[in-house]
């Protein structure tokens, strides 16, 4: 397969490394309705559309920058 295919569906296992959740983390989303999913034979496959969409739906990190230390500040150059 070329690199530049883009898939229309992948497998549970695949879609859990993409999302870098685990699998069973994948079933509870398809069940809550947040992947679409598809059974081919006896394969789930997940849509990469429903994939974008609910990475794209997910909450902006609120990540404050780390406070610097006292002995840490003392050896940074002016």
């Amino acid at each position: 397969m070329s690199d530049s295919i883009k898939p229309i569906t992948v497998s549970v296992h695949e879609c859990a490394r993409i999302i870098g959740i685990s699998r069973s983390m994948i079933y509870e989303a398809i069940g809550r309705g947040e992947l679409a999913a598809h059974k081919d034979g006896d394969r789930t496959l997940i849509t990469m559309a429903s994939i974008e969409r609910r990475q794209a739906a997910l909450p902006k990190a609120e990540i404050k920058p780390p406070k610097i230390r006292k002995k840490a500040a003392a050896r940074m150059p002016a």
